[in-house]
């Protein structure tokens, strides 16, 4: 009896230790499972994280590299316009010189961007009035490349005999116009105000043929630069 209780007692024992080995395999095993799946996790997160800022570097590189190519086209372009535009002072005046020129063409182009006026109706005003001669002077008083009058300089801060330096005329002659086209809204009124004065057009008593001569004059420049290849 005694060596059949004893056998029994073995029998249970080598159960019982055989499934602590069993949980103790499946622990582990589930202990692995899990440290695997969270390496995994943290392997996805690390490369999505690294993915994620690859494509924010790239996106970044790629809007810097669109902004310096449109920074370098618009440079570009107006390049290609401030040469134009010199040429066709050039072709109006040959006795003006290419760098003399190409100053005066970037100065109605820097004028026209401070006081929003195009640089076209600018050289359209300087044709007209002095056919690009920065030493002109009418018999009226009238100096520079523009004909302003003495009293506008001095009222702009410059001193008279500074018109006949082109950017100080192209400045007042712009500053003049800009004001006048804020007021009368539109070039043709204001290109008026600049011939008659801004009296004649409030009161009615002008012409508007000076004004429509200088805007035809815009428009041949316009055809200048294009038939040119510079717009």
């Amino acid at each position: 009896m005694a060596k059949k209780l004893l056998s029994i007692f073995l029998t249970f024992t080598i159960i019982a230790c055989s499934s602590i080995s069993i949980y103790a395999a499946e622990a582990a095993t589930t202990e692995d499972t899990a440290k695997t799946t969270s390496e995994q996790n943290v392997k996805k997160e690390t490369s999505s994280a690294s993915t994620a800022a690859t494509e924010k570097k790239t996106t970044t590189v790629k809007k810097t590299t669109t902004k310096a190519k449109t920074t370098t086209t618009a440079a570009q372009k107006q390049a290609k316009l401030k040469k134009g535009l010199a040429a066709y002072i050039r072709y109006i005046n040959p006795n003006v010189g290419k760098t003399k020129s190409l100053n005066m063409a970037g100065y109605f182009i820097s004028k026209g961007k401070k006081y929003n006026l195009d640089p076209k109706v600018l050289m359209a005003i300087a044709k007209n009035e002095s056919t690009f001669y920065t030493n002109a002077k009418s018999p009226y008083g009238y100096k520079g490349l523009m004909q302003t009058s003495d009293a506008l300089a001095r009222k702009y801060g410059y001193k008279p005999s500074s018109l006949y330096k082109a950017q100080v005329s192209i400045e007042v002659g712009a500053r003049y116009l800009s004001t006048m086209k804020k007021k009368f809204k539109t070039y043709t009124k204001a290109l008026s105000a600049y011939a008659y004065g801004e009296g004649a057009v409030q009161s009615g008593r002008y012409s508007k043929s000076i004004a429509n001569k200088m805007l035809k004059t815009r428009t041949q420049i316009n055809n200048y630069l294009k038939r040119n290849n510079y717009i």
